[in-house]
């Protein structure tokens, strides 16, 4: 099963951080491709611009360690499981360092190389879209 960590440094207290990353509905404000969310229960749903819904269910969610735990209950993927991990840390330069630690199995093991490098860069892309909003005030489909 693949192993990915994505991280970014975001301009911002790890608290300001938090309170975007810990609102699981505000998604659609920084997540590229998302044009909505909502939380049922600890079923996070997010819907994507095309149509497809994406359901994860949120598990140990700790505001005081600023993280939680996700798995993919359903995904419009070829992957039999997938699940991770976000995690708000302070920087050294006093902002926040956001780490996101991924697993996954592909549907067909031969094209792991290729699904794992798509799915590094479309996470390493979520991250840039939460520095952005954070930063910038910026939505993911702003132009």
């Amino acid at each position: 099963m693949p192993h990915l960590t994505n991280t970014i440094e975001i301009n911002a207290s790890p608290d300001a951080v938090w309170a975007v990353l810990g609102d699981l509905a505000a998604t659609r404000d920084w997540l590229p491709g998302t044009v909505d969310a909502r939380v049922d229960g600890t079923t996070r749903v997010c819907v994507m611009a095309g149509g497809e819904e994406v359901h994860e269910q949120i598990s140990d969610y700790s505001t005081r360690e600023r993280a939680y735990r996700w798995r993919h209950l359903r995904v419009p993927l070829p992957v039999r499981h997938s699940n991770g991990r976000y995690t708000v840390t302070p920087s050294a330069d006093g902002g926040a360092t956001v780490t996101l630690e991924t697993e996954f199995s592909p549907v067909d093991p031969a094209a792991t190389a290729e699904l794992t490098a798509m799915i590094d860069a479309a996470f390493q892309q979520s991250l840039h879209g939460l520095r952005r909003w954070i930063e910038q005030g910026v939505r993911w489909d702003a132009a």
